[in-house]
């Protein structure tokens, strides 16, 4: 597993209020990584409900429409180069939203997808799911996740949750990296949903590797567990506790049933955390431990 680098970035963009939180995230990563922005509206195939009764047409979106876009992406890239020395390209395509989104991270090899979400809840959020929920599932790469909420332009605190599954410490290096360019504290948390003693002391003993191996790396880190049935609600809860401007979380980690319930771990953070959320997509296979990371 390659170190974590932020090169460029994407932002989708709606013009809503949540998506130009995400341009300040955003600018402020590339302004501290270094990296380049790209900005991207994507103009909803409305039209495609229509074509299913009479599917030899196809309407496209309005030449004036896609000139009216385009224009205001380029006056928020000109506003972002101002205000934080920042570079970035425009694009607009018609389509799905969340599959674009997809389609053109790739296109565009970015290392980071920084997009605002509404946040969902009930029969949305468990049989549905919103544009954001679906890009951090399919996104090759880390993407992170706004909601109005998230006013702070910055990682003073990261919060670093750790289970027992298998892939759940892959984060690591992506949480050192991070708190690297921001000068952040790591705060690491262990989410222990098991009562067995023997089990929780060899928990303990990875969580203390974890910090470890993070104070090595020149960073400050402290530690502490929780015991609970629903490991998203123990993140979200540690957060608050911690003060934390970040959380990190893997998209692979299914929850207890009665979290499921209520969809996902990745699911009810990404919809409910009123902090920035960075999701990673595991790596399988046969590769390095995080230890050989950083």
């Amino acid at each position: 597993m390659s170190t974590f680098k932020v090169e460029k970035i994407l932002i989708p963009i709606d013009f809503s209020e949540t998506a130009f939180l995400a341009i300040e995230h955003a600018a402020s990563i590339a302004q501290a990584f270094k990296a380049e922005l790209v900005l991207l509206h994507v103009v909803e195939k409305h039209w495609e409900k229509f074509s299913i009764v009479v599917p030899e047409m196809r309407i496209n979106a309005p030449e004036g429409i896609i000139n009216s876009i385009e224009k205001r992406l380029e006056d928020i890239a000109k506003d972002v180069f101002l205000n934080y020395g920042v570079k970035s390209s425009c694009i607009t395509a018609n389509g799905t939203i969340f599959s674009e989104i997809i389609s053109v991270s790739e296109e565009q090899k970015v290392d980071l997808v920084v997009m605002g979400t509404h946040g969902t809840s009930g029969f949305v959020e468990f049989f549905i799911g919103s544009n954001a929920y679906k890009v951090v599932t399919s996104s090759n790469c880390p993407v992170l996740t706004v909601q109005t909420h998230a006013k702070k332009v910055s990682f003073g605190t990261i919060l670093l949750p750790i289970d027992n599954s298998v892939h759940s410490r892959q984060k690591v290096n992506h949480a050192i990296v991070m708190a690297r360019h921001f000068s952040s504290h790591i705060q690491v948390v262990g989410l222990a949903d098991f009562d067995d003693a023997k089990e929780l002391n060899k928990f303990e003993i990875k969580i203390e590797q974890i910090a470890e191996y993070i104070n090595r790396c020149g960073l400050t880190c402290t530690t502490s567990i929780v015991k609970g049935s629903n490991q998203a609600i123990m993140t979200t809860e540690q957060a608050q506790a911690v003060n934390a401007d970040l959380i990190i979380i893997m998209t692979d980690q299914e929850e207890s049933i009665s979290g499921r319930l209520m969809g996902t771990y990745a699911q009810q953070i990404v919809n409910h955390s009123k902090i920035p959320v960075m999701s990673v997509q595991p790596v399988f296979g046969n590769v390095p431990t995080w230890t050989d990371n950083g």
